[in-house]
């Protein structure tokens, strides 16, 4: 899960120190927090959530936009070829909650109910808030092709 969180951290802050920083800074308000997880609900809802919260904190206090560092979001073989600043531009002509449910859903890997627990919505609205989603990055992709 630390993969994915880190991923997801790096998709959300756009720099792979600031996305370490908000993993460890997560890690460690969870684990004073503990005694607020309710165990009758998912775990990683309740991570991602607190992950998404560390995250916004950094973003407060950093410079408002930094490009990609350079370095590939991902530690995986593809990563070197795939064009991820085409992505990270075609999500930032998205609404902040479509690119919000796309990265904890891709870059997080959150079934619908974790995406439910995370962003305190109901399952029948991540449905229908993801398919949005994914029709206007399509959209969004389509036009940068052609």
């Amino acid at each position: 899960m630390v993969g994915r969180a880190a991923a997801y951290a790096r998709a959300i802050l756009r720099n792979r120190h600031d996305a370490e920083d908000a993993v460890q800074q997560a890690a460690l308000r969870a684990w004073e927090r503990i005694d607020r997880y309710d165990p009758s609900r998912p775990f990683k809802g309740w991570w991602f959530a607190v992950l998404r919260n560390c995250c916004i904190d950094i973003q407060r206090v950093r410079q408002p936009f930094e490009n990609l560092d350079g370095q590939e979001p991902v530690d995986d073989r593809s990563a070197a070829t795939f064009d991820w600043r085409g992505l990270e531009d075609a999500l930032a002509k998205l609404s902040e909650s479509h690119r919000e449910i796309l990265r904890l859903r891709y870059f997080g890997d959150l079934s619908y109910d974790e995406l439910a627990e995370t962003l305190d919505i109901p399952r029948g609205t991540v449905m229908s808030r993801l398919h949005l989603a994914r029709k206007a990055l399509s959209a969004v992709l389509s036009k940068e092709t052609v």
